[in-house]
């Protein structure tokens, strides 16, 4: 590691369904979600998405165990994207 990078801890609360619920109060049915991924913890860059599936889900993946969380997947939206080149 060069000494371009600094280790630091990163902390965040994730919200739960009651949050979200909330923050969508009064929000029309037919807007479109967006998500802004972070390139990085604490980052102030980010990567647009699009929502494309959401449903309650088992995060430690028991097969037939009831949902330990709400999940929401998410896609680059339409349109043309660069990506690196795989050279390996």
């Amino acid at each position: 590691m060069t000494d371009d990078w600094e280790l630091f801890t990163h902390t965040v609360q994730a919200w739960t369904a009651g949050q979200l619920r909330k923050a969508l109060e009064g929000v029309p049915d037919e807007f479109p979600v967006q998500v802004f991924i972070a390139e990085e913890a604490g980052g102030d860059t980010c990567d647009e998405q699009v929502v494309f599936s959401a449903a309650p889900w088992n995060s430690r993946g028991e097969k037939d165990a009831a949902p330990d969380c709400f999940m929401i997947e998410t896609e680059f939206p339409s349109g043309e994207h660069y990506r690196r080149r795989d050279d390996g």
